[in-house]
Order: C-alpha cells, then sequence, then structure tokens
C-alpha cells in the first residue's frame, strides 16, 4: 500500500535531479564496465554498481512510500587498503592527457576517472539536497547516501594513486607547515571581572523593544511600589494664556503643601479649607478682570 509523505517544492525538485542522476550514473558505468582489462578494477566496478542498484531501489521505495527503505552504509570491497605513502612517481603518470579518438581506445585510467567523477558528483547533488529535505527519514536518506559516494570515491582513488593513475600534487612540507601551522587550538578564556563603573545588565530585561515588548505582554502586571509624593507644582504658569502669565508672572507662588501641612496641624479638613482658599482667590481675579459676557452682542 502507498503512503505518500509531505514534501515541499525544492524538496520535490532535489529528489528529482538526485534520482535522475543516479540513473545516468548506472547507465554511464554499465557503457564502460566492458572496456575494463584489469581483474582488480573489474571486480570494484562489480561491487560498487551492485551496491548502487540496491541503493537507487531504496530511494525509490522511500520516495514513492512503497515501503521504508535502507539507508546501508557502504561497504568497501577490500577493507584494508595500502595506504598514501606521500611520494608519487612522476614517472607512473602518463605524460599526455586527451580525449580518445575512438570508443576502443578506453582504457583502465578512463574507467576508474570516470567512476571517481561520477561519484564525486554524486557526492555534492546528494549532500545539497539534503539541505532541502523536509522529511526526515528522506534527509538522512540523502546524508548517507552522501557519504556512500564519498566512500565508493576514496575507494577508486586509492586503487588509481597504487596504478599510478591519479597525478597528486604535494606541497614541499615546509609549505604545508607555513600555511597550516599558525592555525592553533581555540583556548578559552577566563572572564575577565567588570569595572566597578559598570553595573551588570538584568537578564530579565534583555532583548530589543520588541522581546521587551512581547515579554511584558506575556508575564503578568505587577503594581509599583508606592513611591514618595511629588513636591506640588504650580502649573498655572505652564498651561495659562501667555496674556496671564504676563500679568501673574511676578507674583509670588503659594505654597500649598505648607498650607496643606498648617490645616493638618490645627486638625481642619485640607481639602474643604483648599477648595474655600482657591474659590476666593478666583472671586478676587474676577473683579480685577471684567468679564468677557459683557463683549458678546455688541
Amino acid at each position: 500500500m502507498m503512503h505518500s509523505h509531505p514534501h515541499g517544492a525544492h524538496e520535490v525538485m532535489e529528489l528529482h535531479e538526485v534520482l535522475n542522476c543516479a540513473v545516468d550514473a548506472l547507465n554511464t558505468i554499465q557503457l564502460y564496465a566492458p572496456y575494463v582489462v584489469d581483474h582488480e578494477l573489474a571486480q570494484l566496478v562489480h561491487h560498487q554498481m551492485t551496491f548502487m542498484q540496491n541503493e537507487y531501489n531504496s530511494m525509490v521505495h522511500t520516495v514513492q512510500g512503497v515501503g521504508a527503505g535502507e539507508s546501508l552504509p557502504y561497504r568497501p570491497k577490500r577493507q584494508m587498503q595500502a595506504p598514501f605513502s606521500g611520494m608519487p612517481n612522476p614517472a607512473a603518470y602518463p605524460m599526455q592527457q586527451q580525449p580518445n579518438l575512438h570508443p576502443a581506445e578506453v582504457n583502465d585510467a578512463d574507467v576508474a576517472s570516470a567512476l571517481l567523477g561520477i561519484h564525486k558528483t554524486g557526492a555534492k547533488g546528494k549532500l545539497h539536497a539534503s539541505l532541502e529535505a523536509t522529511h526526515p527519514q528522506i534527509r538522512e536518506m540523502l546524508l548517507q547516501g552522501a557519504v556512500n559516494c564519498a566512500h565508493q570515491a576514496y575507494e577508486v582513488w586509492q586503487y588509481m594513486e597504487r596504478k599510478g593513475y591519479y597525478p597528486l600534487a604535494v606541497f614541499p612540507h615546509a609549505t604545508s607547515s607555513q600555511l597550516l601551522r599558525p592555525y592553533q587550538p581555540f583556548q578559552k578564556a577566563m572572564p575577565q571581572s567588570m569595572p566597578n563603573n559598570v553595573q551588570p545588565a538584568n537578564p530579565a530585561m534583555g532583548g530589543g523593544i520588541s522581546a521587551q515588548l512581547a515579554r511584558g505582554m506575556a508575564e503578568p502586571h505587577v503594581a509599583s511600589q508606592p513611591m514618595g509624593e511629588p513636591a506640588p507644582v504650580n502649573a498655572s504658569q505652564i498651561f495659562s494664556s501667555p496674556t496671564y502669565r504676563d500679568q501673574h508672572l511676578h507674583q509670588p507662588i503659594d505654597n500649598t503643601s505648607m498650607i496643606t501641612d498648617e490645616l493638618q496641624t490645627a486638625g481642619a479638613e485640607p481639602t474643604g479649607v483648599m477648595s474655600q482658599h482657591i474659590e476666593e482667590k478666583t472671586a478676587r481675579g474676577r473683579k480685577k478682570t471684567p468679564s468677557s459676557d459683557m463683549n458678546i452682542g455688541h
């Protein structure tokens, strides 16, 4: 029974490329296989092609949802390979490289080189596709496929190095040391003490304005602690008209706090007395300034 997976658009396109490249790789190896002469290379080609066929079927089953295909790791045919000596022999490498004029000129070096290129391309394509995969199983499948291609490429390179087919260039030891020795391990520094005039940041108030606003909406509101009453301010000089400020600019400002303290000491009700004081002052101001209502209609 087929079970469909939810695939993203990029994921579908990348899977299409990976599967198409896998088909091309198998077809190319089949074209090259009849030209193999060396017995070791023939066994290597057969071993890798069998694995690639099984891997392709597993990918198709996984993508189409037919079953959970296994992403098995690649096992080289020869577990113990001769390590690279580090001293390449230029005499073993061909002096010239040029395309063949006829298919009959294809030799073991051509087959191994083509096989190496197939695996390098497969590793890059599958790794790139895994970055676009949204389904966890498909992502792991592509990552394992990229690793498999890398192992197969390394196996082919080892064969080519032993046979003298891969002209590996090596820097002199002094040059390699000059380029790589400056890189040293990262040493974790000890935390330095902060200057006395620098206060540590409050973690609860960290983040930008958006983070603080979001935190303010998420956290419950905490009532602020009562603070001392501020000193009274005569707001008439701030909010009154310019004419009023010119007339009363040099007049002394009543200290309402002192009046309140005196009333409280005398045992009187501050609110009522203050209201009476304000009304008397307003009445005196009306006697000095004629009412503007008298001019209405004239």
